[in-house]
């Protein structure tokens, strides 16, 4: 269907999605006590989201992300508490400088804002880099994800420009939060995130990628 119609009603099966992978994501969080499960989750809702970015449309929904989750169960954790560690390391590093005075404080404090700054862009690509390059060691990962993230700052402005538009939304609509605030992330990170990757896929940088 084509026209203002055929508009309206991809919009409609748009929302529909978002709010239904939305609610699999917190149920399966819940599902594994959130500290075990919204990781997993997590990596299940970019899983089906690439899917849908890259129109793979006939897959069934659940099953689909139970089974993504509970396969990545482990490896999701793993890497993830790891990076809520380093940004949690980060912060606190900043916050006890800043808090002292000593000679290169000052120094010190800005390198860290620097770090900051460099965490921020990798947690805009973290999510569908652990969908695409699926098969890394975790250091070997990450340590391309961060440079992955600062050579696609086009990008990654892009996305920032798009998550400030849905906070104000949320912002102005509480409820919305609820119903889209994951799943809306997740589709705007993954759909920015396959265009970085398919422009460094042209260079020859993405060796290996699962598409």
């Amino acid at each position: 269907m084509t026209g203002v119609r055929g508009f309206a009603l991809r919009v409609c099966e748009w929302i529909v999605r978002l709010a239904s992978v939305n609610g699999l994501w917190i149920g399966f969080s819940l599902l594994g006590g959130l500290i075990g499960g919204c990781f997993p989750a997590l990596q299940a809702m970019f899983v089906v989201m690439k899917k849908w970015c890259m129109n793979e449309e006939e897959f069934p929904l659940v099953q689909t992300f139970f089974d993504e989750w509970k396969r990545s169960f482990w490896r999701a954790n793993k890497i993830g508490y790891t990076v809520l560690g380093i940004g949690a390391i980060l912060i606190l590093d900043y916050v006890i400088v800043m808090n002292m005075e000593f000679t290169g404080s000052q120094v010190i404090a800005a390198i860290l804002v620097s770090c900051l700054v460099i965490y921020s862009l990798f947690l805009l690509f973290i999510g569908p880099a652990m969908v695409h390059f699926n098969n890394e060691a975790m250091f070997s990962f990450l340590k391309n994800v961060v440079l992955f993230s600062v050579a696609s700052l086009p990008y990654a402005l892009m996305m920032g420009v798009f998550l400030s538009l849905a906070a104000i939304l949320f912002f102005l609509l509480p409820p919305a939060a609820v119903c889209f605030a994951g799943s809306l992330f997740a589709w705007i990170t993954t759909h920015f995130n396959l265009k970085a990757f398919q422009q460094k896929n042209v260079l020859g940088m993405t060796k290996g990628a699962k598409v």
